[in-house]
């Protein structure tokens, strides 16, 4: 017979108690509690998904807080002689709120639950320290770095300025918003019209070439430039603020 609580859902090989639906919801309350039987303590189911999932989460570097999603107190479920098993449904994945299941299958009365266990993982993230406005090259004045929890960041974060040219806001930002990679874009370290080295390599043969660039580029983006030699335009990849890697 198998069943729901509000807290957690069980299931169990075998019980006589009555069963009544509450909010719509299956409830049973097992034979343990009105046989005078033990029960199992809910802190160690909790303690078993806890650290179940404290093991291998991915956030190991960091900071993190664990909680197990407390069960209905009415919930019971007979004491088991051996060990709890924790484990997760076929192909799930720990996330921020992971069901995780703890069975006994030891003792008569075999049985399994599932629980809610959810992880906090703090990290130092760069926050607005005051409204940036669309356009503007973000500056070290206009950040703050700030202990969020990164799991709850769905568009992630960004923990530093980035490379030479740092980033330009794309929107507007609001004060102590943490920093996102879709809110900035790499901000330009060569402008259109600027002499430029080009150089390009074949195997071991190196040449390096004046050319103009013909389009602003970030360190790592690919513009369009062209040769002062032969007025020929090529495309390359920008590799510092005064070059050009040609392809």
């Amino acid at each position: 017979m198998s069943g729901l609580t509000a807290m957690g859902q069980y299931t169990t090989m075998k019980t006589t108690a009555p069963c009544k639906l509450l909010l719509g919801i299956a409830l049973c309350v097992f034979s343990a509690a009105s046989s005078g039987a033990p029960s199992e303590s809910h802190s160690r189911i909790a303690a078993t998904a806890e650290n179940y999932i404290a093991s291998r989460h991915p956030w190991q570097q960091l900071s993190t807080i664990i909680t197990a999603q407390k069960l209905d107190p009415r919930t019971k479920l007979s004491s088991c002689p051996g060990k709890l098993q924790a484990f997760l449904s076929s192909g799930a994945k720990i996330k921020r709120r992971t069901t995780v299941g703890v069975r006994c299958t030891a003792g008569a009365k075999p049985w399994k639950i599932y629980l809610p266990v959810t992880v906090e993982a703090y990290a130092k993230v760069m926050v607005a320290r005051h409204p940036i406005a669309p356009g503007t090259t973000i500056s070290a004045g206009d950040v703050s770095w700030a202990k969020r929890d990164i799991t709850s960041l769905g568009y992630g974060y960004l923990q530093s300025l980035g490379d030479k040219g740092g980033y330009q806001s794309r929107q507007s930002i609001a004060q102590g918003a943490v920093l996102t990679p879709n809110m900035v874009s790499a901000s330009s370290i060569v402008n259109k019209g600027q002499r430029v080295q080009l150089n390009s390599s074949d195997g071991p043969v190196s040449v390096s070439m004046m050319g103009i660039a013909m389009q602003d580029g970030a360190l790592g983006s690919r513009i369009l430039v062209k040769n002062l030699n032969s007025g020929k335009q090529l495309e390359g990849v920008v590799t510092s603020e005064n070059s050009v890697a040609l392809n």
